[in-house]
């Protein structure tokens, strides 16, 4: 035998294990790491919405007039109130600002609630916010929410100065 095949030979008898035979001398399995699992709960749907699709602004018409003349009907319709909003935009945006779709929600005495795309939330505040009219009438954001449809999200602040 060359020196070559006895390494060989004595590599492979120190690298071998011995496992002993019989049911006495069985070696224990070793301990498993699994996890126990906990039953879920029966759940039907659930969603997330990360990202609503629309944002709702609530608005009051100001007049400059009811003031000085009292007698002026402070009521807004909706004709009228779309066309106001659609002007400011116009003003602000040019024809995007026009072609931005507006929801009116709900008009009571000079308050409007509308409903805009939440990507437009901001320009539609921004340029109502600042709008005023030839005759001096503007609107005033009291309020705007990505989530409820009273706009209770962000206040004015007016609430400050309420006693």
């Amino acid at each position: 035998m060359s020196k070559d095949t006895i390494r060989n030979v004595a590599a492979e008898r120190s690298t071998a294990t011995v496992t002993p035979k019989g049911p006495d001398l069985a070696l224990p399995a070793p301990p498993t790491k699994k996890r126990k699992h906990k039953p879920k709960p029966h759940i039907l749907t659930q969603t997330t919405l990360r990202n609503p699709p629309w944002s709702y602004i609530h608005l009051q018409q100001q007049i400059p007039n009811i003031a000085n003349n009292p007698t002026t009907n402070q009521n807004i319709d909706a004709l009228t109130a779309h066309l106001h909003l659609t002007a400011a935009l116009t003003q602000f945006l040019g024809l995007h600002g026009a072609a931005v779709p507006i929801d009116i929600l709900r008009t009571e005495g000079a308050q409007i609630w509308i409903r805009v795309p939440a990507a437009d939330q901001t320009a539609v505040v921004v340029a109502v916010g600042g709008w005023v009219s030839s005759k001096g009438e503007g609107w005033r954001v009291l309020e705007s929410s990505s989530w409820d449809a009273g706009a209770r999200g962000r206040g004015g602040g007016q609430d400050l100065f309420d006693d």
